[in-house]
């Protein structure tokens, strides 16, 4: 899903380039470019565009929120899913299940999502809401707290980049495999 999302908007970009440059209307002069779709095309990207920076300033501040505010067991929560998300996308350990990280990964977006309600992006997201539907506003919530979790997921991730740069993939991978394995399975038995 997350291929063809990318592969749509690099097929609509390619798209709007192509038919805004010289060079592509001269190879296509069979179907010229209409302007009531080049507009949409335009309007279309204009709105994605907005949303995503809609999100990354929500995401910003519920980030910030969550720190200021330290819940112990959801700050700790979203640490531990991120270095186990981080450590999976460099190390291969068959003992982490692909479904199960999705279960952590879902279950820790859903308790950002939740804090959603008390952080100071509250306001904001009352105000949205009555301009949107209730599903629009649940999907801009939901990419928000998914947002603050992939940014965490990064934030680790260049952290085991630096490591890897003084051990080695084999060694770094080994050293952090027991640490791992460990908080994996203490996510894991708090879903259940």
């Amino acid at each position: 899903m997350k291929n063809f999302i990318f592969i749509s908007i690099l097929a609509t970009l390619i798209t709007i380039t192509t038919l805004n440059s010289p060079l592509g209307a001269q190879e296509a002069p069979s179907q010229p470019a209409q302007p009531d779709q080049q507009a949409q095309i335009k309007k279309s990207i204009n709105h994605m565009l907005a949303r995503a920076q809609l999100v990354r300033s929500l995401a910003a501040e519920h980030h910030l929120y969550i720190l200021a505010n330290r819940e112990d067991q959801i700050i700790r929560l979203i640490e531990d899913a991120s270095q186990v998300m981080a450590y999976n996308l460099i190390c291969e350990d068959e003992t982490m299940d692909n479904q199960a990280l999705n279960d952590i990964a879902t279950d820790v977006t859903f308790k950002i999502a939740v804090m959603a309600g008390k952080s100071t992006i509250a306001k904001q997201l009352e105000g949205i809401s009555q301009q949107i539907t209730m599903e629009s506003r649940m999907e801009l919530v939901g990419d928000m707290a998914t947002t603050v979790l992939m940014f965490e997921v990064g934030r680790r991730r260049g952290l085991f980049d630096a490591l890897l740069t003084d051990f080695g993939n084999k060694r770094f991978c080994a050293g952090l495999q027991a640490d791992v394995r460990n908080r994996y399975n203490e996510l894991i038995s708090e879903m259940e």
